[in-house]
């Protein structure tokens, strides 16, 4: 039988009630209580809120406990990071942190709906990642080094944890996890994550996003959505997926682009390579497409990989 914790308005004694029942008698004062009426409903609804956000905070101390259990191995997982190893990695990264993200969602499903309660609690579960990586960073001495490590938890933070609170569904998930690029945007430098789910990012490999290009624009605060970048994937999509040699060169793009974008991040002067890469390659593609000279844009566009292959993947042959 489903029941109901109330409290006795006449001797306040707390008892279980059978769900659905008009009135019952309390079985410590034997009184009569109106389960129907407003006073008797608003003692239910304050137990069970009560009740709700016992659970939601005995389960938001789990996961503050164990934020920095649920990065550990990032690095290792970053590196393995491809188009053909992806699912099986994420699959195993969620079973591993079953227990983890089921709490996080133990959270969101018990917690206060008011916005303040709400902004609280997922400014301390981004607390909990953003101090795991303060006292990783904490234990590296050279600067370089220190790049290399953020640039791992910011990939890290993308393409496991972020997806991974997303497929919680809902609402405050997806506020969680745009809390979580906020805060975490404004605790490190350079480091301004997006929050995209599993099937955003493995589109990204089959068709949906320009890596290095979208790349280059955000670095130079040209936007995600910058009319250069737009014009770049209508030309991909366009002109490249409507021949062969087109389409084999969009899925080589997309089995190294994202190994690329992740060297060029780590590189000391990665700066100074978008700024080039815009200058030398990008500007001039976009230049070509809008003068419907679609082969030249192409062949620019193939240089320029290319010439990345060679300074970032040298050992990977076409």
């Amino acid at each position: 039988m489903e029941t109901i914790l109330i409290k006795c308005p006449h001797c306040k004694e707390e008892m279980q009630a059978p769900a659905g029942r008009e009135s019952i008698l309390c079985m410590f004062c034997g009184k009569k209580i109106d389960l129907s009426a407003l006073g008797a409903a608003g003692e239910v609804s304050a137990l069970q809120d009560a009740k709700d956000a016992g659970k939601c905070y005995e389960n938001l101390n789990f996961v503050l406990e164990h934020a920095e259990a649920a990065c550990r191995g990032y690095s290792e997982k970053v590196r393995a990071f491809k188009k053909d190893s992806y699912h099986g990695l994420f699959e195993r990264y969620k079973e591993e942190n079953y227990a983890f993200y089921t709490a996080i969602k133990l959270v969101l499903d018990n917690a206060p709906d008011d916005q303040e309660s709400l902004s609280g609690i997922y400014h301390q579960i981004a607390g909990g990642f953003i101090r795991a990586q303060e006292a990783e960073l904490e234990q590296v001495k050279k600067k370089n080094e220190k790049f290399s490590v953020q640039m791992d938890k910011n990939m890290f933070m993308a393409v496991y944890v972020l997806p991974s609170i997303k497929e919680i569904r809902g609402k405050k998930a997806d506020d969680l996890a745009e809390a979580i690029c906020k805060e975490w945007g404004s605790s490190f430098k350079d480091s301004n994550i997006i929050a995209s789910d599993y099937d955003s990012i493995t589109q990204g490999f089959k068709r949906k996003l320009c890596y290095v290009t979208t790349a280059v624009c955000q670095n130079l605060n040209r936007g995600e959505d910058c009319e250069e970048l737009r014009l770049i994937k209508d030309f991909r999509d366009g002109y490249l997926s409507g021949t062969k040699e087109g389409q084999a060169l969009i899925e080589e793009y997309y089995d190294i682009a994202p190994t690329l974008v992740k060297r060029i991040a780590k590189d000391a002067e990665a700066q100074a390579k978008y700024i080039w890469l815009w200058n030398t390659y990008l500007a001039p593609c976009v230049a070509y497409i809008r003068a419907g000279q679609q082969e030249a844009c192409k062949d620019t566009y193939c240089h320029m990989m290319e010439k990345l292959r060679e300074e970032y993947m040298p050992g990977r042959k076409k």
